[in-house]
């Protein structure tokens, strides 16, 4: 065998390991979040790096990575000498400003994917949008109970973020992209806050489908309305629960 084959043979080991590393990495990120979001970590709990390792049964510099990136989420946050926690729920008004943002960026997002002129754009959100109803007809169809629920819920979520990201995706602008990453954390904080699984599911389908009708028409206008009637529905349905906890919290 050869030095130059050697390098390259030990290039490709390089890489898998790489790849191995953030395929980990994504995973136990995603793992915490999804624990938080749902409410199996309580809000304010600590989250002790150790203790999560062991429970995921990985190395604590994974956990350590998600817990980093969690924070810049906001559902974690990091106190000196204190370490990790799930953040305290949202106050009302850190609510209205998230949706405020979200309606800012996700209403231009839609403009600009229409005024992008991707041909493509239409059909992939019409197909991210039979995704999402497969999910919530395998949500509704379910028993109300048990661990296979909540792998459904969570289907259906990632299946409401996925419609989005089409969105995102085709304005063809990675800064759209790097905003949205940090408001979807920001999102699943919302449901963090209300303490309620997949409530809205049905309404959120047919919403989208407005979207995608509009999306078929060409027209930027159409589209930036049905975004923006959305997420002004979305904001009425969140700040229900939101306004419900906090008087069953009192």
């Amino acid at each position: 065998m050869t030095r130059r084959t050697v390098q390259a043979a030990s290039a490709r080991l390089d890489g898998v390991g790489e790849e191995s590393s953030r395929m980990l990495s994504e995973r136990v990120y995603r793992s915490i979040m999804q624990s938080v979001s749902r409410g199996q970590l309580a809000r304010g709990a600590p989250l002790r790096i150790e203790e999560l390792a062991r429970r995921l049964n990985v190395s604590p510099t994974p956990v350590r990575e998600g817990l980093t990136r969690l924070e810049g989420t906001g559902l974690v946050v990091h106190e000196r000498r204190k370490g990790f926690r799930v953040a305290p729920p949202l106050t009302a008004e850190q609510f209205e400003k998230l949706m405020d943002a979200r309606e800012v960026l996700e209403v231009g997002a839609a403009g600009l994917a229409i005024a992008s002129g991707d041909p493509a754009f239409a059909s992939t959100l019409r197909g991210a949008l039979a995704a999402q109803q497969a999910a919530v007809e395998a949500f509704d169809a379910m028993s109300p109970h048990g661990d296979a629920v909540d792998d459904l819920a969570w289907a259906v979520i990632d299946a409401d973020v996925a419609f989005h990201h089409v969105i995102f995706s085709r304005t063809h602008n990675p800064f759209v992209g790097l905003m949205a990453e940090a408001l979807n954390g920001q999102t699943h904080r919302v449901r963090q806050s209300a303490e309620h699984g997949v409530s809205d599911s049905n309404e959120a389908l047919s919403e989208h489908a407005a979207i995608v009708r509009a999306a078929d028409s060409g027209d930027r206008q159409a589209v930036e309305s049905a975004m923006r009637m959305h997420l002004r529905l979305v904001r009425a349905r969140a700040r229900r629960d939101l306004d419900g906890d906090r008087e069953d919290g009192q």
